[in-house]
C-alpha cells in the first residue's frame, strides 16, 4: 500500500486511512494494540488507534531522509499484537522546491593564455541543488560578452555540466581582464536562482614587436664632435608586458650587428 506526501508539511498531517484500505476492523485496534514499529526515537508518523489514520509526526525533509534520490519512499511496518498480524505501508514523500542552487565557489578566478584559439574549452566546477528533478539545476546562463559562451551538457539524471567556450580571439593588449557572471536557476515556479563571479585574466604572450617611436630617424652630426660623445638617442615601446616587452639595441654596419645596452 502507498500513499504520498508533500515534505515540510506540519505535524497532524494526515496520511491516509490505513486500517479502512487494509480492511481492518477500527473496532478492534485499540484492543490488538495497534501501532508503528521503528528504531528511531522520533518516528516520522504515528497511528490513531481509535480510527486507524496515519499522521506525520514531525516535519519531514526529503533531502534529510532520501538525499538526492528521484524518488523518496519511506517503508512503515505496522504491527497488531494479538493476535499478531503485520502489515507494511509505503509513505512517498514528494520534492518541494525548498532549495536553491548552490554553487562549490561564488567567485572564481581563470588565467587563459591569449594564444588560445576560438573553441577553447574550460571546464568549470557544476552547481548542485539539493531538490529533484525540475526543482534541480535546469539551466545556466552566462552575462554578455562577445568573447565567450556556456556550454551545457546533461551528465545525467537531475545533474549538468558546463564549459566556458571562447568564441573571438583574445588580444591582452586590447583587453586584458574580462568580468564574468554565471547564473544557476531551477525550473520552480517562481524558480530559484543563484550567480557566481568570473574573473578573467588574460596571460601575455610574445605577439607584438618593438617599435621606434619615430621611423625614420633624422639626425646630424658636427664634423668637430670628438669620439665618445653622444650623436642621437633612439626610443622603441613593446606593447607586451615583463620579459616579453624588455629591449635591447643593435646597430648594423655592413651586415654585422653591434649591440648596444638598452
Amino acid at each position: 500500500m502507498k500513499y504520498s506526501i508533500s515534505e515540510e508539511v506540519n505535524e497532524g498531517t494526515v496520511v491516509g486511512n490505513v486500517a479502512r484500505d487494509l480492511g481492518l476492523d477500527k473496532g478492534t485496534l485499540k484492543d490488538r494494540k495497534y501501532r508503528i514499529v521503528s528504531s528511531n526515537a522520533k518516528p516520522l508518523f504515528h497511528v490513531n488507534q481509535n480510527d486507524g489514520i496515519l499522521y506525520v509526526s514531525r516535519k519531514i525533509d526529503r533531502e534529510e531522509v532520501c538525499a538526492q534520490s528521484s524518488t523518496c519512499l519511506i517503508n512503515i511496518k505496522t504491527v497488531l499484537e494479538d493476535p499478531l498480524e503485520i502489515h507494511y505501508v509505503a509513505v512517498e514523500v514528494l520534492d518541494i522546491n525548498d532549495h536553491s542552487p548552490n554553487f562549490p565557489e561564488t567567485d572564481k578566478t581563470l588565467e587563459i593564455s591569449e594564444s588560445v584559439l576560438p573553441g577553447a574549452r574550460i571546464q568549470l566546477k557544476a552547481s548542485r541543488d539539493l531538490d529533484s528533478g525540475h526543482f534541480s539545476v535546469q539551466q545556466y546562463k552566462l552575462s554578455h560578452n562577445d568573447y565567450f559562451r556556456l556550454e551545457v551538457k546533461d551528465k545525467g539524471e537531475d545533474d549538468k555540466m558546463y564549459s566556458l567556450i571562447t568564441k573571438s580571439p583574445l588580444d591582452r593588449e586590447k583587453q586584458s581582464h574580462f568580468e564574468l557572471t554565471i547564473a544557476a536557476k531551477d525550473a520552480g515556479q517562481p524558480p530559484l536562482s543563484s550567480e557566481k563571479k568570473i574573473s578573467i585574466v588574460v596571460s601575455d604572450v610574445n605577439d607584438n614587436s618593438p617599435e621606434f617611436s619615430l621611423s625614420p630617424y633624422t639626425f646630424y652630426v658636427t664634423e668637430t664632435n670628438e669620439p665618445g660623445t653622444s650623436v642621437f638617442s633612439v626610443k622603441a615601446l613593446d606593447r607586451d608586458e615583463n620579459d616579453n616587452a624588455a629591449i635591447s639595441y643593435h646597430i648594423f654596419r655592413d651586415g654585422r650587428g653591434e649591440h648596444l645596452k638598452r
